[in-house]
């Protein structure tokens, strides 16, 4: 007991004044009396306390890894793993795939027949906006603060973080492992290629690719209307089991196309791909699309 005394003694003033300080200002006085009209604080607080309680406590114990581990594995693995309402906007259809990993829900906008592929990472601290039919590919990294390094008191960079949203317009095609560096915008109908670092804002119906990502050429603008104005949107959810072997593809891979299963001796293009099928033929030779669907590829 003397030396819990002894060690309290030199701050007890301080501790005093600050304790004085605190209950005289009014903006604590408004505080305290917001806090006991916000019950969900208090849920947050007990709720948190109770799980640093089990980490420290039960972490050891094989009962809890396996319960708390296969329930954070489960939850790690499904679909759409975020609740509609923490987002600031969530539209119809939207796909969330397992493994997404998005900072500040709340700042981020998706609209309509969205598909987020499998270990996409979305910081939406500044602000992102995702729109109508955008299709972004797997283990995309989309950021939008920004370290200041200039005029600043630390190293390698400041204590402050610059807002710099990205804003992604509609119909835009993202392949796989593409960086999106923040304060880039991302015309209408844009299609980035796989491995690219968009560093610069990308013009609508651009085809881009590269580090950092350069134009390529552009998409016809009489097709991207003509499927516009169709209602033609992919949809997130569907599978795609539909393929065909384009005339580059035949002439490049003639020899080992067989080899991988594509029976071309019947002049056939097209090919059903059945990932559920019970047997090793999984590829199904087929006339060619309905013609709605061909209708609508435009």
């Amino acid at each position: 007991m003397p030396l819990l005394v002894g060690r309290a003694t030199p701050c007890a003033p301080q501790l005093a004044h600050q304790r004085r300080a605190r209950s005289d200002a009014p903006y604590h006085r408004e505080q305290d009396t917001s806090f006991c009209c916000r019950p969900w604080i208090i849920y947050r607080i007990v709720k948190h306390t109770l799980k640093w309680w089990l980490e420290k406590w039960l972490a050891g114990f094989a009962p809890y890894q396996i319960c708390v581990g296969g329930y954070r594995y489960y939850r790690a693995g499904r679909e759409n793993n975020y609740a509609p309402e923490r987002f600031l906007h969530l539209g119809k259809n939207v796909r969330i795939e397992a493994g997404v990993a998005i900072a500040a829900p709340e700042r981020l906008y998706l609209g309509d027949n969205v598909g987020l592929s499998q270990r996409c990472y979305i910081n939406a601290v500044g602000g992102c906006h995702i729109g109508r039919a955008c299709q972004i590919a797997m283990e995309t990294m989309i950021l939008t603060t920004d370290h200041q390094y200039t005029g600043g008191e630390a190293l390698p960079y400041d204590f402050l973080r610059l807002v710099k949203p990205v804003y992604i317009e509609d119909y835009v095609w993202v392949g796989a492992r593409v960086c999106i560096a923040p304060g880039v915008r991302i015309g209408t109908g844009a299609i980035v290629g796989m491995g690219s670092v968009v560093m610069q804002d990308v013009p609508p119906l651009a085809i881009v690719s590269g580090n950092p990502a350069q134009v390529l050429t552009y998409r016809s603008q009489a097709e991207f209307d003509r499927a516009k104005a169709a209602g033609a949107d992919i949809n997130p959810f569907d599978e795609l089991p539909l393929l065909k072997v384009p005339p580059i593809t035949k002439r490049k891979f003639k020899n080992e196309l067989a080899g991988f299963g594509f029976d071309l001796a019947n002049g056939h293009e097209y090919f059903h791909y059945d990932k559920f099928s019970a047997s090793r033929q999984k590829l199904v030779p087929v006339k060619g699309p309905a013609p709605e669907q061909s209708e609508n590829a435009g």
